[in-house]
């Protein structure tokens, strides 16, 4: 009887040990992506304190301002490691792809969609010894006419092009505004079906959040709330990563035209 309790009380202690070293082996990111309207109506340190409590690991804006506005959001967040796009969104003053993070970044890149005025910023870090990319972007939008349109089409699958090449080997984080509502019962999204196709998909999907019934533009105007203008968001690839949680922030005063978008991924 003693020898059984021994071997029972040895089995439980390596049952202890196995399930510690699985919890330690366990590699999360808790990214965000916020337009932040040129930080027209807060400042980077406002902005900072109002997303800080949700302790994120990367950040990645679109339309920040240049200088010191990263950095300062960073500080804000707790996030000391920073690198700001190269090229501003369709040349306007003051509209750069920026990324904050937990951990150094290294390796930055401005990807271009064809041409300067639309790009992607890029820069690696490591968590927990992986090497994960990331991506911030703010990606164009055709309206005009088919000819702007069609530009706007070339410049995305020129991106996701990019992307396709380099699903095989890297574990990529694309956040940002895509100024596109993804596909769903009503109506299919030829730039959502483009991610798709490549193995990629929005974190909306795991979540179960129907999309015709939120927004993240229009954060100003109460009566837009569920207008399905669902445009900002967070990519992976479901093969390499599952989403744990996630949501839209809801802000009782809006400090953009955009809300802040959220997921808690964990590398397989």
């Amino acid at each position: 009887m003693r020898i059984v309790t021994k071997w029972s009380l040895l089995l439980l202690w390596m049952s202890f040990i196995l399930a510690a070293c699985q919890k330690d082996n366990v590699i999360q990111l808790k990214a965000a992506a916020y337009n932040v309207e040129y930080s027209k109506n807060a400042t980077a340190t406002e902005i900072g304190e109002a997303l800080k409590s949700f302790d994120f690991d990367v950040v990645c804006f679109s339309e920040a301002p240049g200088g010191d506005w990263t950095k300062q959001v960073g500080k804000a967040l707790g996030l000391p490691y920073q690198v700001v796009g190269k090229y501003t969104t369709a040349g306007h003053d003051d509209k750069y792809k920026t990324i904050v993070s937990r951990t150094p970044l290294y390796d930055q890149e401005e990807v271009l969609m064809a041409d300067t005025l639309h790009t992607a910023t890029k820069a690696k870090t490591k968590i927990n010894g992986l090497e994960v990319t990331i991506y911030a972007v703010h990606f164009p939008f055709g309206w005009r006419d088919q000819a702007h349109i069609d530009e706007t089409t070339n410049k995305i699958s020129t991106f996701v092009d990019y992307l396709k090449m380099r699903q095989e080997s890297d574990v990529s984080v694309v956040a940002g505004d895509f100024n596109f509502v993804p596909s769903n019962s009503e109506e299919k999204n030829q730039y959502y079906e483009m991610f798709k196709t490549i193995g990629m998909d929005v974190s909306w999907t795991a979540l179960g959040i129907d999309c015709t019934k939120s927004n993240t533009y229009n954060a100003m105007e109460p009566e837009d709330q569920s207008n399905g203008e669902v445009i900002d968001h967070i990519v992976y690839n479901p093969s390499k990563m599952k989403v744990l949680d996630g949501g839209i922030i809801e802000m009782q005063v809006p400090l953009s035209d955009h809300k802040p978008v959220w997921a808690l991924l964990e590398l397989k």
